[in-house]
C-alpha cells in the first residue's frame, strides 16, 4: 500500500510582534521577538503602573479610569524612550552626532507619531477626569472658587461695535491668592436682527484652558446688578490638539524618508519601461 509521506517538519516560530502596540517603539517590524520585547521592556512597564497609581492623587483626585489612561500614555512615553536608547548604544565607537544622523527619517517619524499618541491620551484623559463646569450668580464684586481658580466679577461695561452693541463683563482670575488673569466675556447685540450672541472669553495654557461667558442679569437693577455667569475648567484641553499636530507631523517626517522617494522613483521607472517596451 502506497502511502503519503508528511510533510517535513518545520521549527515553530517564535511569535513576533507585528501590529501597533505600546512596545511598538522598541520592536523592529516582522524582526521583534516577544521574550526579547519583554527583557527590554520590563522596566517601562513598571515604572508606567508605579506613576499611574500615584501621579492622580498629586492631580487632586485619585480615579481608576484617569489611572488606566495615564498608563497607556506613560508606557508609550516609556517604550519609545527604550527604543531610543537601545538605538543610540549601537555603535559605541561613533560619536553621539554620528549615531543621530545614522538613523532614518522615518524611525523619528515614527518616535514622533508615538508620543503623539501619548500626549492625546493625556489630554483627553485628564479633561475627562478632572473637567468642571459650574453655572453661578455672582454680584458686582462677588467671588467664587471652581477648579481650584478664584472668579471675581467685577461688572459689566457698554462697548459699541461696527454692527452691534456690546456689554463687556469682567472677571479676575486668581489662584493661590495671585492674580493670573482678567477675562472679558462679551454679549453682543447686533442692530439689523436684534439677534443676541455671547462671546466666551478663554484663557489658554499648557496645564488647561478657563472658559468664562455671560448669562443674564438676575436683578431688577439691570446692568449694574448680578449676573448669570457660567465657568469652565478644563484641564490640559490643548494637549488634545498637541497630540494630533505631533502624529501629523511624525507622519510627514516619515513620508519625506529618502528610501521611499528613491522606491517611487524606481517603481515608476518600471512601469515607464514596461509601457514602452
Amino acid at each position: 500500500m502506497r502511502t503519503r509521506a508528511s510533510p517535513p517538519s518545520t521549527p515553530r516560530r517564535r511569535r513576533r510582534c507585528r501590529a501597533w502596540s505600546p512596545w511598538s517603539p522598541a520592536a523592529s517590524w516582522r524582526r521583534a521577538e516577544l521574550p526579547g520585547l519583554w527583557t527590554r521592556l520590563r522596566w517601562a512597564l513598571g515604572v508606567a503602573i508605579a506613576t499611574a497609581l500615584v501621579l492622580p492623587f498629586a492631580l487632586g483626585r485619585w480615579s481608576p479610569l484617569v489611572a488606566a489612561g495615564l498608563f497607556l500614555a506613560l508606557w508609550v512615553i516609556a517604550a519609545t524612550a527604550v527604543a531610543v536608547l537601545h538605538r543610540l548604544r549601537g555603535a559605541p565607537q561613533a560619536t553621539l552626532g554620528a549615531r543621530l544622523r545614522a538613523n532614518p527619517a522615518s524611525w523619528y517619524g515614527m518616535l514622533l507619531a508615538h508620543v503623539g499618541v501619548a500626549v492625546f491620551i493625556v489630554g483627553v484623559t485628564l479633561v475627562k477626569g478632572y473637567e468642571v463646569e459650574r453655572d453661578v450668580r455672582l454680584e458686582l464684586g462677588g467671588s467664587t472658587e471652581v477648579g481650584g481658580y478664584a472668579f471675581t466679577f467685577k461688572g459689566v461695561t457698554e462697548r459699541p461695535g461696527p454692527n452691534y452693541q456690546s456689554l463687556v463683563g469682567t472677571v479676575e482670575v486668581r489662584r493661590g491668592g495671585a492674580l493670573t488673569d482678567i477675562l472679558h466675556p462679551e454679549k453682543r447685540v447686533y442692530a439689523a436682527s436684534g439677534q443676541s450672541m455671547t462671546e466666551a472669553a478663554i484663557d489658554t495654557g499648557v496645564t488647561g484652558d478657563l472658559y468664562v461667558s455671560l448669562g443674564e442679569p438676575v436683578t431688577p437693577d439691570g446692568y449694574a446688578g448680578a449676573w448669570g455667569v457660567r465657568i469652565y475648567v478644563k484641564p490640559f484641553v490643548d494637549w488634545i490638539w498637541g497630540g494630533c499636530i505631533l502624529m501629523a507631523l511624525g507622519g510627514f517626517l516619515a513620508i519625506a524618508d529618502r528610501r521611499y522617494r528613491i522606491a517611487v522613483k524606481d517603481r515608476v521607472a518600471a512601469m515607464l519601461g514596461a509601457a514602452r517596451a
